[in-house]
């Protein structure tokens, strides 16, 4: 199982805990989670199955509705949330010079932290979007030099460039956004979630 798959089956639950899996599955593929992060619908359930091996969600239960059999209710274990956390820390602070997904999981689970946990990764974001797009400056100047690179090898950096420059933008605009007082953060005023800070 993917990184980016078990961040977005264990952020889901915690979204929405207790919860089970076919409430998952309906709810993930209204955000497209098929088509951004290549999570299929066998995936999720895989993904619960896997998370709970690891201690990290927990059954609460079952639930029947009419004829349908009975289905499993599942929620975060204190080390579950623990382990969210870290994943979603380490892909907040965390440019992927040529991957979107980890930024797209991201966006979906970014209330569980702190409105200002959030604004300032999104001010470290923005510097160290410049340090990629430089660093691919470099990569073009290499393949330029090289005897055996073959020229159009630039065109994966060009286009990673022109990727963080999109990226960055939407930063500017979250950033805005975000200090202007938009969405719920953890520990804002109408949150459910506690934040949790670092020590």
């Amino acid at each position: 199982m993917s990184n980016i798959t078990r961040l977005v089956v264990l952020g889901a639950v915690r979204q929405f805990e207790p919860v089970h899996g076919y409430f998952l599955r309906r709810e993930l593929m209204t955000w497209h989670v098929d088509e951004w992060a290549n999570i299929q619908p066998g995936s999720i359930y895989n993904a619960l199955k896997s998370l709970k091996q690891d201690g990290y969600i927990e059954e609460a239960g079952t639930e029947a509705a009419g004829k349908r059999p009975e289905r499993t209710i599942y929620r975060t274990t204190p080390q579950g949330v623990v382990e969210l956390m870290r994943m979603l820390r380490q892909t907040l602070w965390t440019v992927e010079t040529f991957d979107t997904k980890p930024t797209m999981a991201l966006t979906s689970f970014m209330f569980l932290l702190s409105r200002s946990e959030v604004v300032a990764a999104l001010k470290f974001r923005m510097t160290e979007i410049d340090a990629k797009i430089a660093s691919n400056g470099f990569d073009i100047a290499d393949v330029g030099h090289s005897t055996t690179t073959p020229a159009y090898v630039r065109e994966i950096f060009e286009l990673s460039s022109l990727r963080l420059r999109a990226e960055q933008e939407w930063v500017k605009g979250l950033f805005e956004r975000i200090t202007a007082g938009n969405y719920v953060f953890a520990g804002d005023p109408g949150s459910r979630v506690e934040p949790v800070e670092q020590k």
